[in-house]
């Protein structure tokens, strides 16, 4: 215990000792020995907010383990020691287990410790992290060891704050790159720039008097590009990659088949006398020029994309794997399709691609294969060959240089993702049931069929399946055969589960080749069922497919996107009733009436929901664009995006409307966007009385882990109560709190 007359001298002695030190690290680890030592305690330890100031890593400690300093961390909330950052007060207990917010830590040694004194360390109002003392015996701190630790947490946090000014100025010397698009998680490794020394651009106009040399050569690589094209299909979907599959052949595969090219190119050849590299070039570019003419600028790509490949194994230039010893991250200036779904993924980290003329499918591919990659990024290409660089696709970010400290930090980020990984894959064929009983339906979100084996064993169905992906994919508008071969595959994997299809969705940031959208304000414009209703063509081709796929399955549910109006329904429903009528005429078969909805997405659906609902057999609320339109918020411009607030009172108001207003009427509702698969989302979701969730493949195994582990009845009064707050602070921090007293704050992703 602190005696009152040597508090001074004792706080001299330690501050004396510890400023001598010359590293940091050395400096608190002799400051938490002394401060043990001085106060008589078991255990001091020392925790250091991090940059991104959400958690509070184990810094320095005498009485743990010591193999968990720089490894163990807690979320501001989390635990004691969270609530003391989070609070910023002090927190003394004589018995620490008994309160609501203890955290046991098995892996840092700490089962015995009963009592606790925690003071947050402040510089200028400022929290740097918290002091902590702990005794294995139940002993309330007096308020002479207060003044004491409180006292001395304000003489080191000047030393902190310096550290911390040396170590973020040394940060800003990391070159950060924000790129155009991201995919995957984090990748850490050196960079290795691919720069062929012949490319799409660099080759040159030249001339063989070996005419049917060059022939020959032309359609050697064409078949090789097949060869390799169809092993590489086959690997995919062999891999459960079968969405990946689909996107990478789409690219190529009909320009393979097109036997128009390969007689414009021998022309050149013969005609010309060019090599074949070189006539290669002259027709793409000639194919390039009409796709542009045409508004197509992703099948203007993806020929320049098939050009270049076809250049790069024709004199023989792209990277071999032998080239690669050790994984790294791939630095190009364009990212052909093929490369991606050919890439040595025991190799290749990642990759970073300069050119903003990359295309979709590349980022479709890489994105399904989960590989970390960043597009579009100006990055200095010649300046980066042999730079650690760190792949940062979940925020489309690059890294290069980055000090020990960042790579730490990102390697924690790495290994936690790991370990909530495992943790979920132990739960991921249970049932969404919670801790009182409560039944919590938890859907996908599908764009193309997902290969995943057993995946109908870890959802209750598709919840949104979004047909334009499938469009968006096909150089021309499918007909109606193709269609019924996607619905039908679908429908076969999920048998016995409903499969909710949207109608075509397109317009606003999603176009097609063929059907080319331009419009000042495309989010107020012709897009989701208005293109439908005025394409009655495009509308009944895909109703006929969507009916025929079900004859054999009956697990069809029909949806409609961005409706607005009563008369949109009414239409459709007239459409779909001649659609029923002619394949009841083609097939002498009773078609079977698939239950029919409509998403919520405009608000002015409020005031038509009786309306609606005498016409609809359930609703799914789409939450990106209702609470967009609710805010009059570009949810995409950085400089209105923060006011894109799901937890703002006038937002989960709505939210709760729509659910009491829909039971009401006894009609179900879903929600199917963003909200739905985020941690904290889901839990204002289902404390508002929503049990009907889908949302993306990589989202599930943490909202059913989630939906597992909270208690519904617990949920629903803090719903009544979010109600009645006046801000998103107030009313995030309710779901954050019950997260941690149900020991959830791991598993939540605070970016959501």
């Amino acid at each position: 215990m602190v005696k009152e007359n040597s508090i001074l001298l004792a706080l001299r002695q330690i501050i004396e000792v510890v400023s001598q030190k010359s590293s940091f690290e050395d400096a608190i680890a002799l400051l938490v020995e002394k401060i043990r030592a001085t106060m008589k305690t078991d255990c001091c330890s020392l925790y250091l907010l991090n940059n991104r100031k959400t958690r509070l890593a184990l810094a320095a400690t005498d009485g743990l383990s010591k193999e968990s300093v720089g490894k163990v961390s807690l979320q501001i909330g989390e635990g004691l020691v969270g609530l003391v950052g989070e609070r910023q007060e002090l927190v003394n207990l004589a018995d620490a287990p008994s309160h609501p917010n203890f955290k046991y830590l098995p892996d840092v040694g700490e089962d015995e410790f009963l009592s606790i004194l925690g003071v947050p360390v402040i510089n200028q109002g400022e929290l740097l992290g918290v002091l902590v003392v702990q005794c294995k015996e139940k002993r309330l701190f007096d308020e002479q060891e207060e003044t004491f630790l409180i006292t001395l947490s304000a003489q080191i946090a000047s030393i902190i704050s310096v550290n911390r000014s040396t170590k973020e100025s040394l940060e800003n010397n990391v070159k950060r790159f924000k790129g155009k698009n991201g995919s995957g998680s984090i990748a850490i490794a050196q960079a290795v720039v691919w720069k062929p020394p012949v490319n799409f651009d660099t080759i040159q106009i030249m001339y063989s008097e070996d005419k049917d040399i060059q022939s020959e050569l032309f359609h050697q690589t064409l078949f090789q590009l097949q060869t390799e094209m169809d092993m590489a299909n086959l690997r995919l979907q062999e891999s459960s990659h079968e969405m990946a599959s689909s996107g990478y052949m789409s690219g190529y595969g009909c320009m393979l088949d097109d036997t128009s090219f390969e007689d414009e190119v021998d022309n050149e050849i013969f005609t010309q006398g060019l090599v074949a590299a070189s006539a290669i070039k002259i027709i793409a570019e000639k194919r390039i020029a009409l796709a542009k003419e045409a508004g197509d600028k992703d099948k203007a790509r993806d020929i320049r994309d098939f050009a270049a490949i076809l250049i790069t194994r024709l004199v023989h230039l792209l990277p071999k794997e032998t080239d690669i010893s050790t994984p790294v991250v791939l630095v190009v200036k364009s990212m052909p399709a093929a490369l991606v779904a050919e890439m040595p993924r025991n190799k290749i980290a990642g990759f970073v691609c300069i050119d903003s003329a990359t295309s979709s499918h590349t980022a479709i591919l890489a994105r399904d294969l989960g590989i970390p990659a960043v597009i579009d990024v100006n990055l200095d290409i010649d300046n980066v060959d042999g730079h650690t660089i760190i792949v940062d696709g979940q925020s489309a970010e690059v890294l290069v240089d980055p000090s020990t400290s960042v790579v730490d930090e990102y390697m924690q980020l790495i290994s936690q993702s790991r370990q909530l990984h495992d943790l979920f894959e132990k739960e991921k064929f249970e049932k969404g049931i919670t801790l009182d009983g409560k039944r919590i339906n938890i859907q996908l979100n599908a764009g193309l069929n997902h290969e995943v084996d057993d995946l109908s064993a870890q959802t209750d169905g598709i919840g949104l399946y979004r047909t334009e992906i499938s469009f968006m994919l096909s150089n021309s508008l499918p007909n109606e055969e193709q269609q019924v071969l996607w619905y039908k595959s679908l429908l076969a994997q999920f048998k016995g589960l409903p499969v909710c299809m949207r109608t075509l969705d397109v317009g606003g940031d999603k176009g097609l080749p063929y059907l080319p959208i331009e419009e000042q304000n495309p989010a107020l414009g012709w897009r989701g069922i208005r293109v439908c209703i005025d394409q009655p063509n495009i509308l009944k081709t895909q109703l006929r497919a969507m009916l025929k796929a079900q004859l054999e399955y009956g697990n069809l549910e029909i949806m409609l996107p961005m409706i607005s109006r009563l008369e949109e329904v009414l239409i459709v429903k007239r459409i779909l009733n001649e659609a029923i009528s002619e394949i009841e005429d083609e097939t002498k078969q009773t078609v079977k009436r698939p239950p029919f909805g409509i998403m919520i997405e405009i608000p002015c659906v409020a005031y038509i929901l009786d309306e609606l609902a005498a016409e609809c057999d359930f609703f799914s609320i789409g939450s990106n664009d209702l609470i967009q339109y609710l805010f009059a918020v570009d949810r995409t411009n950085p400089k209105v995006s923060k006011y894109f607030d799901t937890f703002n009172p006038a937002a989960i108001r709505c939210l709760k409307f729509f659910k009491d207003k829909t039971e009401s009427l006894n009609k179900p509702i879903s929600v199917c966007g963003e909200i739905a698969g985020s941690s904290l989302g889901s839990l204002l979701l289902l404390s508002l009385g929503y049990t009907n969730l889908s949302m993306n493949y990589s989202q599930i195994a943490r909202v059913k882990y989630i939906s597992r582990h909270i208690n519904l009845n617990d949920l629903l009064a803090i719903g009544k109560k979010a109600l009645t707050l006046n801000s998103s602070v107030k009313i995030k921090h309710l779901y954050t709190e019950y997260a941690q007293a149900q020991g959830l704050m791991s598993v939540i992703d605070q970016k959501k």
